[in-house]
């Protein structure tokens, strides 16, 4: 803005030149015996109005005809800014700065031609640097003043601005927001349910690894993206329009069937978001069988308690009666049994975990007055391939055929027969039971979620077993007939 103020006044000084050298009265009387009694009176009245600080007019050598101090007038330029007259006089226009007689002044210079387009002289018009300084100074306390009360107001209102966020933001300060930041994403991240969380307009805002792993993209970068463009059936979008919650609903994503949970945002009584949160089925599944087994374990345990009470009882009343000779053949009786069923187990089945479910089964089994059988010609591999499967097969096959012969009142004797077959490549696994076997009708239907004879919140027990076998390669099916139902299971090796 300085050098601005400057270059305007070098061409204001100028353009007064050029004005003053082009009046014809400054002319005609350039050529009269006493030039200056009509200059100095006519520069010095333009000098005034313009407040210029000189107003000087000379001839070809120089002497001045006008001049603010009347002495001057007939002397020659001082040579102060020689070289710049001596360009004026050669016909060029000047504009400069420099120290006269008057002081530090910004000039303008032009040369003066006469009637027959001659120079005859040269105008010379300067105005004060100090006074263009004076000017500059009242303008910039303007701008101290202003961008002071400025500042003041935008300190008060920055103040204001700031409480009022923190507010927002619950009076933490930016290194504790960063750590909360932070660390809600490791929780998320670390914890094995998806979560995703949409804004009021349907954007992604919060997706952590568990869904994104779900969904099959994992690596990519979802925030910020409409949630249709990502998984179009999350009815997220309903949740942010009705307010209403959705517990525990069936959903498909891919592949994966996953139990989901929809709950809208709330902030004022105004709903500004939604979350799902959803859990692969298959794995709370396994939960649940697990959970399940547990109890059939217990139950077990207590069914052996109770067989080995009984035979207690009976040789303590034996040995009250003097039988000892019943007493000792009911001990080898039992232990015989005992040494056949561990020595059949130790050479044949090796695993302990698929071991303890078989023994489990059978005194619950014999607890249910059902004969559980395992083929004499069975075996398995050491180690074992898959034996969480196995166990989870045995398990659900097994119960499936005591609850399916103990529901019944048949008069024919009811067994189980469980066989292993150890061949080159596959493992094969039967459970063949005596019961009245499957309704037909259900045909293949009976291995999907929620297909079963026995009621509401079951039938999810073969459609875990069949998810199991399919994804490690193997097949599972099952054949019914008028002598009872057979699972087989197929497994690689």
């Amino acid at each position: 803005m300085i050098d601005q103020k400057f270059e305007d006044t070098g061409d204001k000084a100028l353009a007064l030149a050029n004005a003053v050298a082009g009046m014809p009265e400054i002319i005609q009387a350039m050529g009269e015996p006493d030039p200056s009694s009509v200059i100095q009176p006519l520069a010095e009245r333009l000098r005034v109005k313009s407040k210029a600080e000189f107003i000087v007019v000379t001839n070809m050598s120089l002497i001045r005809f006008s001049h603010p101090n009347p002495s001057n007038i007939g002397k020659p330029l001082d040579g102060e800014d020689a070289q710049n007259d001596q360009k004026v006089l050669n016909g060029e226009e000047i504009r400069s700065i420099a120290i006269g007689s008057l002081g530090h002044t910004v000039r303008g210079k032009t040369p003066i031609y006469g009637a027959d387009h001659r120079q005859i002289g040269l105008v010379s018009v300067g105005f004060l640097v100090q006074n263009i300084w004076n000017q500059m100074y009242t303008l910039l306390l303007k701008i101290v003043l202003i961008g002071a009360a400025a500042l003041i107001f935008g300190l008060g209102g920055a103040y204001l601005l700031s409480g009022h966020i923190k507010k927002q933001i619950f009076n933490m300060e930016p290194h504790e927001i960063a750590f909360k930041t932070q660390e809600q994403a490791a929780i998320l991240d670390s914890i094995h349910e998806g979560i995703i969380a949409v804004n009021s307009e349907g954007k992604i805002t919060t997706c952590n690894r568990e869904a994104k792993k779900i969904m099959g993209i994992e690596g990519v970068e979802v925030n910020g993206r409409e949630i249709n463009s990502i998984l179009p059936t999350s009815r997220l979008l309903d949740v942010l329009k009705e307010g209403v919650i959705h517990k525990d609903i069936p959903m498909l994503i891919g592949d994966t069937l996953i139990i989901t949970n929809r709950v809208p945002v709330y902030a004022m009584e105004q709903i500004i978001g939604a979350v799902a949160t959803f859990r692969d089925k298959l794995q709370l599944d396994q939960i649940d069988q697990r959970l399940a087994d547990i109890g059939q374990y217990a139950d077990s345990l207590r069914s052996q308690r109770h067989e080995f009470m009984n035979r207690l009882h009976l040789i303590s009343g034996l040995i009250e009666m003097k039988e000892y000779e019943m007493v000792r053949e009911l001990i080898e009786e039992v232990n015989e049994e005992q040494r056949n069923l561990l020595n059949f187990f130790l050479t044949r089945i090796h695993d302990s975990a698929i071991v303890g479910v078989l023994i489990g089964k059978l005194h619950r089994a014999k607890e249910l007055g059902i004969a559980l059988v395992i083929d004499a010609d069975s075996s398995l591999p050491d180690p074992c391939p898959h034996r969480e499967i196995i166990v989870t097969i045995l398990g659900n096959a097994i119960e499936n055929s005591l609850e399916a012969i103990s529901g019944t009142n048949m008069t024919t004797p009811s067994a189980i027969t469980v066989g292993f077959h150890d061949e080159s490549d596959r493992l094969h696994i039967s459970v063949h039971d005596t019961g009245p076997g499957i309704d037909p009708s259900l045909g293949a239907a009976i291995f999907e979620d929620g297909v079963t004879t026995k009621g509401a919140g079951r039938g999810f027990g073969l459609a875990l077993l069949t998810r199991l076998v399919t994804n490690i390669g193997g097949d599972l099916s099952m054949e019914c007939s008028p002598s009872g139902t057979m699972l087989k299971t197929s497994l690689p090796k």
